[in-house]
């Protein structure tokens, strides 16, 4: 009987991995072993993993069940090696398995099965005979733990980019510029057949883009030309250069399925797209060297990349060499035992400061988990694992991320909606986005009902200003104007406050004050804003050493800050005194009866030297102010030492009044009247 014949592309590990299956003609149970021994050592597991089955069909031999399981494992068929693998271990009455136990916790830690994969690392620390196993138990039992109460932030959104970019075949080094996203594929969506036939089954570097701007899923890619992928050749682990202007990537030769051959190419983009693709001078090696990424260290460019130069500190550890000239580089160098494991340190990413890679060779909660380093100018800190939703119960590489830090990529074999040989066989891009917390303000405009109206009608063509108050110095954050309607909506941020005032002419104007401290999601808020009237104005004349208050000049509790709808009162106080150059006045502040006597005399001698300094930063000479601090000395209204009032009535002691001092004896101003007074 034949079988089809079909491959799958792993290039997420070592770029160019042929997993290649062969012919299969039922023989006897001996020739069908050397097959299966023979595709085996040819890098052939998939062949290798039907003609076992085929054995173990004849034999029912435990040992090749055993093959069996550990294949499936190998192909990161999860579940059936989890399926097979318990039989072995949970029926193992004589002991016979023990070193199995190690790859049945394993697959039920991808499978996501924390507790249970534990208790079976537990058991192989205490049974086990691989000392290297059991060091790794310990370190995956641990990861175990940490899986256990892991959870995924809910502001982090992941998503899979879509069938028409991603397909069944596995996806790797995603790298998002200037609108594109490129990325290494096979670029097929069925099992590829050779019997026997050449054909175009190389991976190529391919280019895609939003399919829409609200959804995560990207169009169907296009193949960049001959100048990055050359015939005959494996092309992956593309990565772009910050400044877009250079693209990194490998070519790969493949001997026997396995990677024979695997070096780090640039190539230069000008008006006219990428050029022809050079290879990099001074890293590539008689190694394999993968996954290229432009950096930054002592203040100069340099490269990172993987490899598995001999000495190091496991099978694939993270080098940088230092640049010198475009495609030129010095010798590598390790990045030292900080960051490099005796596992597989794979895909780094640099961004400002922070190395992000994936590793095996630590606690995860999966295979491949990426992980967090910042560099400060010497050193690099002790990694931090990055949170559930970035990382899996199965591989995860190829982080990136975009110059905000909101949001990315990631390449995992999470099962997803591409599926070849089993859920999570391949990898697939995955897009990430932290979802930016917003406060969504909706502003409505009325006005005070007059007599016989139930309710304060929707007052039409306001404008609102939304002004941020959380610094001394506020910031206009966004005004509009609604001629047709009453309602405004504004997008604001958290842990902020902010004063919200709505105008329009012939009406006072109208504040409220909110804050948007400790918001953890996005929330609405309402604000409603109601507008008074205006009489017409009416003139007014102030006497020489006749208090004046400035009726918009208040301040909030305890703080002497000049709020933003006091500026109007003070501009027409500087304007005043413009039209009057002669004109010095005393500029006296009060505060409320809350607080000591002493220290609210020092606050409001501040709020007054605040009100001076705002005026003479607007031209007007110092020696024409003189600032008062009268404290609680006047009240108005009942809220006395002892009495106990809402914050709403103790500010209106918290007041600014003028008087002339010297100058005109008397002056004539126009006083806008709200209605009803």
């Amino acid at each position: 009987m034949t079988k089809r014949i079909f491959f799958i592309l792993l290039l997420a590990f070592s770029p160019g991995i042929l997993l290649l299956a062969q012919p299969l003609n039922r023989s006897t149970p001996d020739a069908m072993l050397k097959s299966a021994k023979e595709a085996e050592s040819t890098g052939n597991p998939y062949a290798a993993l039907e003609y076992y089955e085929d054995v173990f069909d004849e034999t029912k031999d435990k040992a090749i069940n055993v093959k069996i399981a550990q294949l499936n494992f190998e192909l990161r068929d999860y579940q059936q090696a989890e399926r097979l693998l318990s039989r072995i271990v949970l029926r193992d009455r004589k002991s016979e398995y023990t070193e199995i136990k190690y790859w049945y916790a394993m697959a039920l830690k991808h499978n996501g099965k924390y507790a249970d994969a534990a208790d079976m690392f537990t058991q192989y620390i205490s049974e086990g005979q691989d000392k290297a196993l059991v060091e790794a138990s310990k370190r995956e039992a641990a990861g175990c733990k940490i899986g256990m109460k892991a959870k995924q932030p809910e502001n982090l959104l992941v998503n899979n980019i879509g069938k028409k970019a991603n397909t069944p075949q596995t996806e790797a080094s995603p790298s998002f510029s200037g609108g594109e996203l490129y990325y290494s594929s096979l670029a097929s969506k069925e099992v590829i057949t050779l019997d026997g036939k050449e054909g175009d089954w190389y991976s190529k570097i391919f280019t895609s883009t939003k399919a829409s701007q609200s959804s995560p899923e990207f169009a169907a890619p296009t193949a960049l030309g001959t100048q990055i992928n050359r015939e005959g050749w494996h092309q992956g682990n593309v990565s772009i250069s910050p400044d877009g202007k250079t693209m990194y990537f490998t070519r790969v030769q493949m001997e026997n399925n396995y990677v024979s051959e695997s070096k780090i190419y640039y190539a230069g983009k000008g008006s006219d797209g990428w050029g022809a693709a050079k290879e990099v001078t001074g890293v590539n090696g008689d190694y394999i060297a993968k996954h290229p990424c432009e950096g930054e260290l002592f203040g100069e460019k340099v490269l990172f990349f993987s490899a598995n130069i001999p000495g190091g500190k496991g099978g694939y550890d993270i080098y940088y060499a230092p640049k010198k000239t475009d495609g030129v580089y010095g010798l590598p160098v390790t990045l030292g035992e900080v960051i490099n494991t005796v596992g597989d340190e794979l895909s780094p990413f640099y961004q400002d400061g922070k190395l992000f890679f994936s590793s095996n060779g630590r606690e995860t909660i999966g295979g491949h988990d990426v992980f967090e380093s910042q560099w400060n100018g010497s050193v690099w800190s002790a990694p931090q694992m990055l949170p559930v939703g970035i990382n899996s119960s199965v591989d995860d590489i190829y982080y990136t991320r975009s110059a905000d830090g909101y949001s990315g990529f990631v390449v995992s074999n999470r099962p997803g909606p591409n599926n070849l040989k089993s859920k999570t066989c391949c990898d697939d891009i995955y897009a990430w986005e932290i979802e930016r917390i917003k406060v969504e303000l909706l502003a409505t405009t009325f006005r005070i009902k007059k007599s016989g109206e139930k309710a304060n009608p929707a007052l039409t063509g306001c404008t609102v200003q939304i002004v941020d108050v959380s610094d001394p110095n506020p910031v206009n954050v966004d005004s509009r104007t609604n001629p047709s309607a009453n309602d405004f909506a504004f997008t604001l941020l958290p842990d902020k406050s902010y004063l919200v005032t709505a105008e329009r002419e012939g009406y006072e104007s109208d504040t409220v004050r909110f804050n948007t401290t400790g918001v953890k999601k996005t929330i609405k808020v309402e604000k409603k804003l109601t507008l008074r009237s205006k009489r017409p104005p009416k003139k007014r004349v102030i006497s020489r050493n006749e208090p004046i208050r400035l009726s918009s000049i208040y301040y909030d509790f305890d703080k002497a800050d000049i709020l933003p709808d006091a500026e109007k009162d003070l501009q027409f106080l500087v304007d005043l005194m413009n039209k009057y150059p002669e004109m010095k006045i005393e500029l006296s502040s009060h505060t409320d009866a809350q607080g000591r006597d002493d220290y609210n005399e020092k606050l409001s001698q501040r709020r007054a030297d605040s009100a001076k300094t705002w005026m003479v930063a607007k031209g007007i000479a110092v020696d024409r102010i003189v600032a008062v601090g009268s404290g609680e000395k006047f009240i108005l209204n009942r809220c006395k030492n002892g009495v106990e009032c809402p914050d709403e009535e103790h500010r209106f002691n918290r007041r600014t009044e003028f008087k002339i001092l010297s100058g005109p004896t008397s002056i004539t101003i126009e006083e806008e009247v709200p209605e009803g007074q």
